[in-house]
């Protein structure tokens, strides 16, 4: 039994994978875990955690985002929250913050809505790593 089952929680976890093919000739491939759960107790938090891009910042002059003072998660990740307040409380914790990141820095993404988890992950990930438990610990608190 995995640790995240010890506390109540069923993971679902699905594999992508993509490949690009030229002329016929795969070039490049890349492999996505998506682990999907809910917590044992509600959040308050809605947010979505993603790789800050062009596109995000052009998005940023029309829309305010929540910003830490943690100067290299600011430039590395997007944070997008219809919980603005929740979700800056939830960002003081250095662990958070640090688990979000590397996640980010490493094509993945953070989705939380509520009791609502999903994590998007590189590779083919078939356990529950430190991260991961890490950061539901955090979140239940």
């Amino acid at each position: 039994m995995s640790e995240l089952e010890t506390m109540g929680i069923m993971v679902q976890r699905s594999y992508l994978a993509t490949s690009t093919d030229v002329g016929g000739v795969q070039v490049a491939g890349d492999e996505t875990t998506e682990l999907a759960f809910t917590l044992p107790k509600q959040t308050a938090v809605q947010a979505t955690f993603t790789r800050e891009g062009l596109t995000k910042k052009l998005v940023k002059i029309f829309k305010k985002e929540i910003q830490t003072g943690d100067a290299p998660f600011d430039a590395a990740v997007y944070v997008s929250t219809d919980t603005p307040e929740e979700t800056a409380h939830l960002l003081t914790s250095n662990v958070v913050r640090a688990i979000v990141g590397r996640i980010v820095a490493a094509g993945g993404s953070v989705e939380l809505d509520g009791a609502f988890v999903k994590l998007l992950v590189p590779g083919h990930l078939e356990t529950d790593d430190d991260d991961t438990i890490t950061l539901v610990k955090a979140l239940i608190g």
